[in-house]
């Protein structure tokens, strides 16, 4: 369920299905990739976000979720005070080696205030801030904060546990809302911005774009499939039907779709907020070095300083190239 990298230019993608649309666009995926003469259309759009039990904070005295990682690690203590959190685990998010590891370790380190890559895609993750953030999911490892388990997660891993009552906090897509909605958790869950170090913290912008093939024999024909899929009537069926994060700004505003689904304005938020994934012509080297090194400091053969600055190396030479 996680979701595709690429490069920003919403605009264009206006131009690629005829220019008639006037409708405001949300980022997808850093929304439109141009390469050359090759177009994609944003079909969704996509921010992290912090699942929560709002019945076990309710029950531990805790008024509202944590916008910092220090609240959230107090907030779990709490509930696991109780008798019903007797055996629930504080947070998770996707740690296993894949591109879940790569959007999570991206979005501790921005919510850190670091980065990854800077905008002209020069890497600089070997800082003070990239280590705050690697450290913090580190730390949280070896305290119990995260469950060990969880550097095995993926986007499904996680929701499972979340809604079967093993963990307090997940970070995880606007997917997993309309499958929570028809748990046994429904109505006993919220949804919040993802913590940071000082305050809220940064999603990694995730999304979902549609493309015609060069070598299709019916471009004309899938072109309209696009234009269909993209609509925004097209965008709030997926919406109401599997809580996909439309393109369009307008559907996070529509007082009767919020009625339905609470957790939108918190999603454009974290849409707004989001950071791209690196925007680098060799992304498959980047984010392969990246899973690697910030696996090996979760699961310990590596500190947090040696992991960054091996991954430093890395990336220059991956972007050198």
């Amino acid at each position: 369920m996680h979701s595709t990298a690429t490069a920003t230019s919403s605009c264009s993608a206006k131009t690629a299905v005829g220019g008639s649309r006037r409708l405001s666009r949300l980022p997808s995926a850093s929304a439109v990739l141009r390469l050359s003469r090759v177009w994609m259309v944003p079909h969704s759009s996509d921010g992290g976000m912090l699942y929560y039990r709002t019945d076990l904070l309710k029950k531990a005295g805790v008024k509202a979720p944590p916008k910092t990682w220090a609240e959230m690690k107090d907030a779990c203590a709490k509930v696991q005070k109780l008798p019903e959190g007797k055996g629930v685990a504080c947070y998770a998010g996707q740690f296993q080696k894949y591109e879940g590891l790569t959007v999570n370790f991206s979005e501790a380190v921005h919510s850190a205030g670091g980065v990854v890559t800077g905008p002209d895609g020069k890497p600089d993750v070997d800082t003070p801030e990239a280590k705050k953030g690697l450290d913090f999911l580190v730390d949280s490892l070896k305290d119990g904060t995260i469950p060990k388990k969880a550097v095995t997660y993926l986007e499904e891993d996680g929701r499972q546990s979340f809604q079967n009552g093993k963990l307090v906090f997940l970070r995880n897509w606007p997917y997993v809302y309309s499958h929570a909605q028809k748990s046994d958790i429904k109505g006993k869950f919220g949804v919040a911005p993802l913590p940071g170090l000082n305050g809220p913290g940064s999603s990694s912008l995730g999304g979902h774009n549609l493309a015609v093939s060069s070598f299709a024999k019916n471009k004309a024909t899938a072109l309209d499939f696009i234009k269909f899929m993209t609509s925004e009537q097209s965008t709030e069926t997926f919406l109401r039907e599997a809580s996909l994060a439309p393109p369009y700004a307008s559907l996070y505003d529509n007082q009767e779709l919020i009625d339905q689904y609470p957790y939108l304005p918190v999603l454009k938020e974290s849409i707004l907020r989001a950071v791209p994934r690196p925007r680098v012509v060799p992304y498959g080297d980047v984010t392969a070095s990246i899973q690697r090194e910030a696996y090996a400091a979760l699961t310990g053969s590596k500190s947090s300083a040696d992991a960054l600055k091996t991954l430093q190396a890395d990336l220059q030479k991956s972007v050198t190239r």
